[in-house]
C-alpha cells in the first residue's frame, strides 16, 4: 500500500523525467535513466569526517585543507574529543568536517592492584612527579605483613616497608596524593588530580578519585589555549570553543 508521500514522490518522478531534477520539501532529487529518483546530496555536507589522533594532526589538516564552508569552530568536548565544525546547514545540523580523539591509557580507578601491577601502571601511565616516586617506594619495598599492621585512622596509613638489607620501617602512606595520568592530548600539560590512595590486604592498593571531575575542565582549557595560539600561528581565524 502507499503512503501519500510515496505516490506524491513517483508523481514528480514522472513529470520530472524530462528536466532529470525536482524537489520534495527541502530535498533535491535527480532521475536516472531508468526513472528512478535518487536524492541528491547536499553540498554543505562533508562526505565523511577526517579522524585523527593528536591536536597537531587537527591544525595540519585545517592548515592545508581548502574548505569552502561557512561559519567554520573547533569545539573542545572534553580532555579527549575536539570536532572541527561547519555553521549550520538548511536543518538546522553542523557537520563536523574532522575530529580529533585521544586514545586514553586505561586505569580502573576504584579497584584494587598488587604491588607489581601498581608500579607498572604507576611507570607507565603516570607522569612522574613527587607523589607519583613516593607511591612506588612505598608499594615497591611493602612487606608481606606490612599492611595487616597497617596503622589506620581513616584518613592516613602506616605501612611496614624494607628501608634496608635487614632493617624494617613503619613509613606513613601519603594521602591525598597529587597525581597526573596520562588522561588528555599530549600536546599540553597533563592536568594534576586528586586521588585517595589506600592500602589493602595481600599487599593490594588503589587510586580512588578525589577531585569531582575538576581535571576535566583544567584539561578543556589547556586544549583550547593550545589550539588557538597554533591556530594564530598558522594565520587561521577560527574559533575554538570549550
Amino acid at each position: 500500500m502507499k503512503t501519500p508521500e510515496l505516490a506524491d514522490l513517483v508523481e514528480l518522478t514522472r513529470e520530472a523525467q524530462d528536466g532529470k531534477k525536482f524537489e520534495v520539501g527541502k530535498n533535491t532529487y535527480f532521475v536516472d535513466g531508468d526513472g528512478l529518483p535518487t536524492l541528491v546530496k547536499d553540498p554543505g555536507v562533508p562526505e565523511r569526517t577526517v579522524a585523527v589522533h593528536t591536536l597537531d594532526g587537527l591544525i595540519e589538516f585545517i592548515k592545508y585543507e581548502e574548505t569552502k564552508f561557512d561559519g567554520l569552530r573547533l569545539r573542545v568536548d572534553g580532555p579527549t574529543k575536539v570536532y572541527y565544525e561547519t555553521g549550520l546547514d538548511k536543518f538546522g545540523r553542523r557537520p563536523i568536517i574532522a575530529k580529533a580523539v585521544f586514545d586514553a591509557p586505561a586505569f580502573n580507578y576504584g579497584e584494587w592492584y598488587d604491588s607489581e601491577e601498581m608500579n607498572i601502571e604507576l611507570q607507565s601511565k603516570f607522569v612522574q612527579n613527587d607523589d607519583r616516586d613516593t607511591v612506588l617506594k612505598v608499594i615497591g619495598n611493602l612487606r608481606e605483613e606490612g599492611v595487616t599492621q597497617a596503622n589506620d585512622d581513616g584518613v592516613s596509613q602506616k605501612v611496614q616497608i624494607n628501608s634496608g638489607v635487614a632493617t624494617v620501617a613503619n613509613v606513613k602512606v601519603p594521602n591525598p596524593v597529587t597525581l597526573k595520568p596520562y588522561a588528555t592530548f599530549l600536546e599540553v600539560d597533563q592536568p594534576e588530580r586528586k586521588f585517595i590512595f589506600r592500602m589493602h590486604e595481600g599487599m593490594q592498593s588503589g587510586f580512588f578519585e578525589a577531585d569531582g571531575g575538576l581535571w576535566k575542565l583544567v584539561a578543556a582549557k589547556k586544549i583550547k589555549e593550545y589550539l588557538e595560539d597554533q591556530l594564530a600561528k598558522a594565520e587561521k581565524d577560527i574559533p575554538v570553543i570549550a
